[in-house]
């Protein structure tokens, strides 16, 4: 919740500091805005189904353009320079997809505010998308402490939380990493964490993707 908050948030902290201006002039910000609301939305209802034990993620699927990818990687860049913390992305995405986009959206939300919260001051939060006919490819990768082996069997497990210490300061239950796995397998994919090099960690995600040529029966 805290990426699509703060998103809003400096959103609107930019419509206030410019009032004379027009709705055209202010059109983009509104839209982020409301975009980010209904990304909320949804993510909230998730969440809920999921802490009841409701597996009714029904993924609708929709063309989803290159473009959706920048759009939302800047505002994570912006999310990360408010905490000092640098982000770099690469969109090798170059034509129009067929997927979920807001629970993609979420998913990629999910591993960006994860990796946000377990870097220390200074960190370097990477993401990387791409595809092939057949699938769509997510790394997301930081030079945070890193997890532990006998946590990486258990961090995709509800309501569990690697530094429950740390947790408690930045918030947080423990069912971010556990819905990231749950929109995955609804989108019929996989989501692997293992570590990265020097330290850190990184989370890869493989989740298949609709083609024009592909009928419905």
């Amino acid at each position: 919740m805290r990426t699509p908050l703060a998103v809003l948030q400096n959103r609107l902290e930019t419509l206030f500091r410019k009032p004379e201006a027009t709705i055209m002039e202010a059109s983009e910000s509104i839209a982020s805005s409301l975009d980010e609301v209904r990304n909320m939305k949804m993510l909230t209802t998730n969440l809920l189904n999921l802490a009841r034990r409701d597996d009714g993620i029904k993924p609708e699927i929709g063309d989803v353009e290159p473009n959706f990818f920048n759009t939302t990687f800047t505002n994570y860049e912006m999310v990360a320079a408010e905490n000092g913390k640098i982000f770099r992305f690469d969109n090798r995405i170059h034509r129009v997809i067929k997927t979920d986009k807001t629970l993609l959206k979420q998913l990629m939300t999910i591993l960006f505010d994860n990796a946000l919260k377990y870097t220390d001051e200074d960190g370097m939060i990477e993401l990387t998308i791409s595809a092939n006919d057949r699938n769509l490819f997510l790394k997301v990768s930081d030079n945070g402490p890193g997890i532990s082996t006998a946590d990486k069997k258990k961090i995709f497990d509800r309501f569990y939380r690697v530094d429950k210490a740390r947790t408690r300061q930045t918030g947080g239950f423990g069912l971010g990493l556990s819905l990231a796995k749950q929109i995955t397998e609804a989108l019929k994919g996989t989501i692997a964490v293992k570590d990265n090099k020097p330290k850190g960690t990184i989370f890869e995600v493989k989740i298949a993707i609709r083609t024009d040529n592909k009928k419905k029966k």
